[in-house]
């Protein structure tokens, strides 16, 4: 779905590559609310699922198959939003069993007891109590990490259990509690008791509880599928992701990580309650054994077969994974297939076996092959075990063993295998690159007010120890706005430890780091970025995943002014400022002469070229003052001419910079000043041509002040890049 109305030449180039053919009319743009700038050919396709769940239900007129996709139905809302917290944001939760559970038990009791709330009301009442209750469960946990966080959720899953079990007097525990209703039907009439109804006349389809309650499940997950699209394919989509790939990184472009941790959690809990309301008016009773670490464990495997990070992943793997059992249950009651046929079960195991072989010989980038290959695997393995009584009779077995293989011959899940395809993996292909555009400054591509040009940055008596270990030790350093300040010294000498206690990373054991008259010392990187002091890594820190753009896109963090409800909703003024800041991260990258690689993903870049996006994304936040940390790191000596121009370049944009370098050459062609660290101290300071020849300098890179500075830059040109 498209950002805007007003897409720029970059955009429209990018919806011919999907498919020439299309006419006019399937890319021109609409102005509704949900759809702002997405193309009628974008509407069509919705209302093309509309029309399907409309027919489902009456194309398949049995009240158990209505049942199954009803299930199918809620259960894709919980799987849509663990995605999102799983795939997107990348923090394992194996608790969202319990944010079910409370979605669940909360609805029907608001439904069943003296309060009496209508059952509409009631369904997102419950959605709104679990993802407060998710939100407050993140307040602390989401301070853990890694396999800590699992921990944490797999705890909540069997607390939440156990209190279900317990507290009779809300719950009934193993009793559980019955009579919970469906939603009202217009003349008062629960969609549970409404048996049979023809809205059309007597010749008209016939309707029952089963039809309307399947329309409430699917419609609500439709809704749910366009607005996580709108987020996903958003700020909102880039920033989760970016947090998932580097937190340092998005820390210092002005991102609160464990802010949009606790949003993505909460959001992810409101679904997950969502889904456990609508189980809970599907099934009319609720028991306690319902809701055991398993539930928790099922909605995992939904996203994950389904393809994590894909936008239609969690629907695919719902459904599959809804049928499945039921398919086998039914295979394994009735006598339909062959029995204990040797012949045949040797047959599908060697066939299963040399798929299986040939899929670990493959190359990943034969896509045929390996989509070939994964399909015979399965289809080996699924038609053995159906032959075979002695293990179909336990469809469990035969549902876990089946779910091992699908994992293990697409790792990507059933979606990304799907997108792997040829024919389907043309509909992905990257949009052409656009003209190269002659951008020779920064003026209006970047936020800097004139009051920011002129701000000083200055350093008072920083100390940073590390236990004994004195990383710094009483440095004093002033950056003058507009200026270029180097920052040199030998290994182990303090420049990036100082870089880190600037920008947040670290607090500073003593001493004060001011941004004119502000200090800094106790601000959170994302709040010293958005005060207007950001840096580049000397381990370059892309997201790696997304593209050239969507990374400078990411720089823009902080000069964003619509929220959550505004990306949800994908208004008017979030379409249009998704595109204006699309716009100008393709200036800028024209001002650094890499417009052309705008679509490409950023890892599949030489390491020089990904030096630049990394320059783009810190130009992009609207620094005050902007730290390069070893720039040339890495770098190819042919390249380093180039990241001279660009350093002056954005320097003569009105830019202030300190630059942390070994790279002598190059910054002492850049700096206006330079100051020299060695063991955590500063021994020197002044004019590149007063540093050269200081000999305090030279000593402190050669060991010996009998050498030049000449003799230091042959010594630097004979070590390894």
């Amino acid at each position: 779905m498209a950002t805007s109305a007003r897409a720029p030449a970059a955009q429209v180039e990018h919806e011919q590559n999907f498919d020439p053919a299309l006419g006019r009319w399937w890319r021109r743009r609409i102005a509704l609310p949900i759809f702002y700038g997405a193309s009628l050919g974008n509407l069509f396709l919705v209302l093309v699922a509309v029309v399907a769940l409309l027919a489902a239900p009456l194309a398949f007129n049995d009240g158990f198959l209505q049942q199954i996709m009803q299930t199918i139905a809620f259960y894709t809302i919980a799987a849509i939003g663990l995605n999102v917290l799983v795939g997107y944001q990348g923090q394992v939760s194996l608790g969202h069993g319990a944010l079910f559970a409370f979605g669940a038990y909360a609805s029907a009791l608001l439904t069943t007891t003296n309060a009496h709330v209508p059952v509409w009301i009631a369904i997102f009442m419950a959605a709104a109590i679990a993802g407060l209750i998710g939100y407050l469960v993140a307040l602390p946990t989401l301070r853990a990490r890694g396999h800590y966080l699992a921990m944490v959720t797999i705890a909540l899953a069997i607390v939440t259990f156990v209190v279900a079990q317990t507290w009779i007097a809300v719950t009934n525990g193993p009793t559980g509690i019955g009579n919970i209703p469906r939603p009202e039907w217009f003349d008062g009439t629960t969609m549970g008791s409404l048996r049979k109804f023809r809205p059309f006349g007597p010749d008209g389809p016939i309707l029952t509880g089963q039809v309307l309650y399947f329309w409430v499940c699917a419609g609500l997950a439709l809704v749910i599928q366009l607005l996580a699209n709108n987020l996903l394919t958003g700020r909102w989509g880039r920033t989760i992701n970016a947090v998932r790939q580097s937190e340092i990184a998005s820390e210092t472009i002005g991102v609160s990580v464990y802010g949009m941790k606790l949003k993505t959690f909460a959001f992810s809990a409101v679904l997950a309650g969502l889904a456990g309301a609508l189980f809970a008016h599907q099934q009319g009773y609720i028991v306690s054994d319902t809701f055991t670490f398993d539930k928790s464990v099922e909605l995992l495997v939904f996203v994950i077969l389904g393809g994590v990070r894909s936008l239609f992943g969690p629907l695919i793997g719902t459904a599959v994974l809804v049928v499945l059992p039921e398919v086998l249950k039914t295979i394994g009651s009735y006598d339909i297939l062959p029995k204990s046929n040797v012949a045949l079960q040797v047959a599908f195991v060697a066939f299963g076996g040399a798929c299986a072989l040939g899929l670990v010989r493959v190359s990943r980038k034969r896509h045929v092959a390996r989509g070939v290959l994964s399909v015979g695997v399965i289809a080996g393995f699924l038609c053995f075990t159906l032959i075979t009584p002695q293990i179909i009779e336990h469809f469990l077995l035969v549902y876990g063993a089946l779910l091992i293989v699908f994992l293990v011959t697409m790792p990507d899940g059933i979606a990304g295998f799907l997108k792997a395809l040829p024919g389907l993996r043309s509909l992905w292909k990257p949009p052409t690159p656009s003209a190269t555009r002659s951008v020779p400054s920064l003026d209006g591509l970047v936020h800097i007010s004139p009051a920011a040009r002129q701000i000083a940055l200055r350093l008072d008596d920083i100390k940073m120890h590390f236990g004994g270990v004195r990383a710094i030790d009483g440095v004093s350093l002033v950056v003058e706005p507009g200026q270029v300040h180097g920052l040199i010294g030998p290994n182990g000498s303090g420049k990036s430890t100082l870089v880190n206690v600037v920008t947040g990373v670290y607090t500073p054991t003593a001493g004060d780091v001011k941004l004119g008259e502000r200090v800094l010392n106790t601000l959170r990187p994302h709040h010293i970025a958005a005060a207007g002091v950001t840096r580049t890594f000397q381990n370059i820190q892309l997201f790696k995943d997304l593209t050239v753009l969507d990374n400078v896109m990411m720089g823009f963090h902080t000069h964003r002014r619509t929220g959550f409800l505004q990306e949800l909703l994908r208004t008017r003024r979030a379409a249009v400022e998704e595109e204006e800041i699309r716009e100008r991260s393709l200036k800028l990258l024209a001002f650094l002469d890499i417009e052309h690689l705008a679509y490409t993903e950023a890892q599949s870049l030489p390491y020089g070229l990904q030096r630049m996006v990394e320059i783009a994304r810190a130009l992009a936040t609207g620094p005050s003052i902007l730290l390069l940390d070893e720039p040339a790191a890495g770098v190819n000596p042919s390249e380093i001419e180039r990241l001279s121009t660009v350093i002056r370049r954005v320097a003569a944009s009105g830019v202030t910079m300190l630059v942390i370098e070994h790279h002598m050459d190059l910054v002492m062609g850049v700096s206006n000043h330079v100051t020299v660290l060695d063991y955590g101290k500063k021994i020197a300071e002044g004019t590149p041509e007063s540093v050269q020849s200081n000999q305090r300098v030279i000593e402190a890179y050669l060991g010996s002040a009998e050498h030049s500075f000449e003799d230091l830059k042959r010594n630097r040109a004979v070590e390894p890049a």
